[in-house]
């Protein structure tokens, strides 16, 4: 009775882990990066043209347009969507614009949180997965020990 109890306890601590590895990934992202909000004033489109480029002050973080969180104007005509992102430049394309009209338009994105200091990024990063690694290992070492002494 007291193996069982101790491989149904095993598993049980096996699902938890698996429920739990997302959230710690989620949290070491959120430490790896911050929020940057950037506002562009007297943003133009000509006739015919519904999209326009503005230059980011830092670094999209990834270079990937997924890591812009928000883009609003001031315009109501607008519906502002993001477009592309060409990292050589920092130009976000913002589609959805009125034509031949100016607005200021908003954008918030994330960016590298951790630049400052040389190698916590990569420790951040790679730590979820090392926490992941000992929690199994010492969950499988239980099981082992359980079946070596019976």
């Amino acid at each position: 009775m007291n193996k069982a109890l101790g491989i149904v306890m095993v598993v049980v601590a096996v699902a938890i882990s698996f429920v739990v590895f997302p959230i710690v990934l989620d949290s070491a992202g959120d430490l790896r990066t911050e929020s940057q909000t950037d506002e562009f004033a007297a943003v133009t489109t000509g006739a015919g043209e519904t999209s326009s480029g503005v230059v980011l002050t830092v670094d999209l973080w990834q270079d990937t347009a997924g890591y812009v969180t928000s883009v609003t104007s001031d315009n109501v005509g607008d519906t502002p969507v993001v477009g592309t992102y060409t990292a050589a430049t920092n130009t976000l394309n913002v589609t959805g614009l009125a034509e031949s009209d100016t607005r200021t338009l908003t954008v918030t994105y994330q960016v590298a949180a951790l630049d400052g200091y040389t190698g916590l990024d990569a420790m951040v990063a790679v730590a979820p997965l090392l926490l992941f690694i000992g929690i199994l290992g010492t969950i499988i070492g239980g099981l082992w020990s359980s079946w070596k002494n019976r």
